[in-house]
């Protein structure tokens, strides 16, 4: 997607996805996340993690993968919170807001077939294509990134169809974890792709492709 489809799909969705909201008491466990990038039920559920400020473990399931799809039967998204199994994209936003919120869905998030129509036309851009063989990490990625920028879009969508799972820090404005990147390795610069097993910090959409393609694709 261009920056120019990125912008204009951030304004159908009101900019959900690119600031942090009202959050409340932090996961005690691991949140997992069964989605695939193209999927406009999934971006809900993505745009909430961001105002939320939560973190969570993707596992990308693009069409014909074979990785982590046979671990869980479509429709995606589906969300496990500390062993519990979380699907469709409306409970998993409604649980997430009463767990780890103020208890309010975002105005965007709850329109109904309003809020699945204007997701639905941010994600129409988004490449559909079936899963790419790769090789996967030794250890998990980190991704410091939001929802709505263009470049980061580009490395999750590499990443999402070669079924690579990924450590997403979600980082919108208003977020403690770009200090935090800032301190670990001395830019803030987003989006931000660290590779701890190949010891490599990488900044920007054409960098983190790249080393993704040298490194882990076939």
């Amino acid at each position: 997607m261009t920056r120019l489809g990125s912008a204009v799909a951030t304004a159908v969705r009101f900019g959900l996805g690119g600031r942090v909201g009202a959050t409340g008491p932090r996961p005690t466990g691991e949140l997992v996340l069964y989605e695939f990038e193209a999927c406009p039920f999934c971006r809900k559920v993505r745009e909430a993690l961001v105002w939320l400020d939560l973190d969570v473990t993707m596992r990308p399931c693009p069409p014909g993968g074979t990785r982590f799809r046979p671990e869980r039967v479509p429709p995606f998204p589906q969300l496990v919170d500390d062993g519990q199994l979380i699907r469709e994209s409306s409970v998993i936003v409604r649980h997430l807001v009463e767990r780890y919120g103020d208890g309010h869905v975002p105005l965007a998030l709850r329109l109904g077939p309003l809020t699945t129509l204007s997701s639905g036309l941010a994600s129409l851009a988004l490449p559909r294509g079936r899963a790419i063989a790769s090789e996967a990490p030794a250890q998990p990625l980190e991704l410091f990134a939001d929802e709505t920028s263009a470049e980061a879009r580009q490395i999750r969508q590499w990443l999402c169809a070669r079924e690579i799972a990924y450590r997403w820090r979600t980082c919108g404005r208003g977020s403690a974890k770009l200090a935090e990147l800032a301190e670990r390795t001395g830019r803030a610069e987003l989006p931000a792709l660290l590779d701890p097993g190949q010891g490599v910090d990488v900044r920007g959409a054409g960098a983190a492709v790249a080393h993704l393609q040298r490194t882990y694709g076939r």
